[in-house]
């Protein structure tokens, strides 16, 4: 499993030893939160940044991604597709309606590309005290909404 926030900033790499760009944002299939791919931001000047699927990835270690072809950057997104930044900084509650947190990161079960786990925060103090929750969504049906992310009761 891999932390969403680890893979911004990765390095993506053909099996020919160049660099294609750096990861600059994960690509969400609307509904679901499953990780579509990634936006990657070009190596060279003069492009834009580059949708790279996630199927495409070759392997996702912890200091690069690689791909076997250039030709796995596409332009455009997928219809329908949402950034991380439509989801980080989200409300969490469960449907007693009591409110678990602030959404800050994800675990993805790796290649599947599917949300497992939820890192939320419980504001400053409580984080530096006992850290952040994680969250085990595995199982449960989660709604990702525009204003919160929904869980099912007993979650936390």
């Amino acid at each position: 499993m891999v932390k969403g926030r680890k893979l911004l900033g990765l390095p993506v790499i053909n099996l020919a030893g160049e660099e294609l760009g750096r990861i600059e944002d994960l690509i969400w299939e609307g509904g679901n939160l499953q990780l579509k791919g990634v936006l990657v931001s070009p190596a060279r000047l003069f492009t834009g940044p580059r949708f790279l699927e996630l199927r495409e990835i070759q392997t996702c270690g912890p200091d690069a991604l690689t791909v076997n072809k250039d030709q796995a950057l596409s332009t455009g997104l997928p219809e329908g597709s949402l950034s991380w930044a439509d989801f980080r900084g989200k409300r969490v509650l469960d449907t007693t309606g009591r409110e678990l947190g602030i959404l800050e990161d994800v675990e993805i079960e790796w290649p599947s590309g599917r949300v497992v786990k939820l890192e939320v925060s419980q504001g400053l103090v409580e984080d530096i005290l006992n850290g952040r929750k994680l969250l085990d969504i595995s199982g449960s049906t989660v709604t990702w909404g525009s204003d919160v992310v929904l869980l099912p009761a007993g979650v936390m």
